[in-house]
């Protein structure tokens, strides 16, 4: 018995037992070694340790050595190993200086799966906090590659996401080190990404992927709304079983993540906006006005501010009806939308009152510009079904910081100028009507005040 413990004891550990010169070279290894590290004993007898410490531990590995050699006892040390596989193994080492035989002793303890757990989990847990702090999709994938990067090789990644006709799928995030980042694929073009979404019945030993990538659906209740997807720049060496498996997992998170973040963000979108035109509604702009006004005092520039009304709306609205008189807003949403420049800030405080915001605008020439370009827009008939509407606009403007000094006055002063204009075109028609001895009226179609153009002085 003494002597079957003394010969074969050492190989039947589980755990990998070495011993090494004071130089690092190996004259030792049990038969675990070659079972965690790939290596038999042949191959790394003679070779020094440090050829199979991962690149990044090296030098912490050296520092723990040197304490060893000191006389510490090194318990509970952690690295990785380059298995000979090109896997990755984690180790948790306690190791000695034995100095009556010149050598340091070790016992290695594989605790990649314990590794792999504790990464799963945090990545897990990164994932859900990202869906709740990104601000919009884009960041929430740059926090997703960052994660699926602390446990894959995750340089070439990208996230693929259906069109709204599931016919194509687009590069939402992407980035390619070797600059063949994916562009729009569909998955009738690729077999293989077609059976990974289900697209196309799975072929008995077919391969999943082209050699090198490693992809994954993101599963919804109602079908998959895109797919992960990884390439190594080393296509033979490529992703294993394990690895597939891994990022499977992912990405049933990362799609829970996506739907939650479209979620939220659908629900910011709704809170934000006018439903019926989906500009800008009163809050919204009214916040969105204060950091303008904030801005320019911070920067010392101007601001101006255009408020609009519609003539002729009530009229419609009472003749016409209520539907009628909604069409007719969104059109007139629509053609706003087309007027105004891409810097301008649209938004319908209710009723047939919109109002655009013009950061810095010196002097009040944009509005002046603007004001001028909407008169000019609404010649033309408005075409709401069988009807051609016009209506004309009455606006008013004010400016920061002469006419107000936050946004309240601001609204309040460009409101009472509208208003202003407004009582103008009625005086000025009610004369007209008197001078041509009739009552003072006029139709959508007849609206003929003369245009108002806000000072630009």
């Amino acid at each position: 018995m003494r002597r079957f413990v003394s010969e074969n004891f050492l190989d039947l550990l589980l755990d990998a037992v070495c011993a090494v010169t004071p130089s690092g070279d190996f004259v030792f290894v049990n038969a675990a070694f070659e079972r965690i590290f790939g290596y038999g004993t042949q191959e790394v007898v003679g070779r020094n340790m440090m050829e199979f410490v991962h690149p990044d531990d090296r030098t912490p590995t050296l520092e723990a050595a040197r304490r060893v050699m000191q006389g510490h006892l090194q318990l509970h040390f952690e690295n990785r190993y380059i298995r000979k596989d090109g896997g990755i193994v984690h180790v948790r080492w306690t190791a000695q200086w034995v100095e009556s035989a010149g050598l340091r002793v070790a016992v290695a303890h594989d605790i990649t799966e314990l590794h792999q757990s504790r990464a799963l989990q945090a990545a897990l847990y990164a994932i859900s906090e990202a869906a709740h702090t990104a601000q919009d999709l884009f960041s929430l994938f740059e926090s997703v590659h960052g994660i699926v990067g602390t446990l894959l090789d995750a340089r070439n990644f990208a996230v693929l996401l259906f069109d709204d006709a599931r016919q194509l799928l687009h590069p939402a995030y992407q980035v390619d080190v070797m600059g063949r980042a994916p562009g729009p694929i569909s998955p009738a073009d690729a077999p293989w990404l077609a059976r990974l979404l289900g697209q196309a019945p799975a072929e008995k030993g077919g391969a999943d992927s082209p050699p090198g990538l490693l992809a994954a659906a993101l599963p919804t209740q109602d079908g998959p709304i895109g797919a992960l997807v990884l390439r190594s720049e080393d296509p033979e060496k490529g992703y294993g079983a394990a690895d597939a498996e891994l990022l499977h997992f992912i990405a049933s998170q990362v799609a829970t993540a996506i739907e939650r973040k479209r979620l939220h963000v659908g629900l910011q979108t709704l809170a934000q906006r006018d439903q019926l035109t989906q500009l800008l509604n009163r809050r919204s702009f009214v916040e969105r006005l204060s950091a303008a006004v904030r801005a320019a005092q911070e920067r010392g520039s101007e601001l101006s501010l255009l408020f609009l009304d519609l003539d002729e709306f009530k009229r419609v609205n009472d003749s016409m009806g209520h539907a009628m008189g909604d069409r007719l807003l969104q059109s007139v949403a629509d053609r706003l939308g087309a007027t105004v420049r891409s810097a301008d800030v649209l938004a319908r405080l209710g009723g047939d009152e919109f109002v655009v915001l013009l950061e810095q605008d010196v002097g009040g020439r944009g509005a002046y510009l603007l004001s001028s370009r909407i008169e000019q827009a609404f010649i033309q008939p408005f075409v709401v079904g069988d009807a051609n509407l016009v209506v004309r606009p009455s606006i008013g403007a004010a400016r920061f910081p002469l006419d107000g000094k936050d946004a309240e006055e601001l609204l309040g002063h460009a409101d009472a100028a509208m208003y202003a204009v407004k009582r103008q075109r009625a005086a000025n028609r009610e004369l007209a009507a008197r001078e041509e001895g009739r009552p003072g009226q006029s139709t959508p179609a007849s609206a003929a005040a003369e245009p108002f153009y806000p000072s630009a002085d």
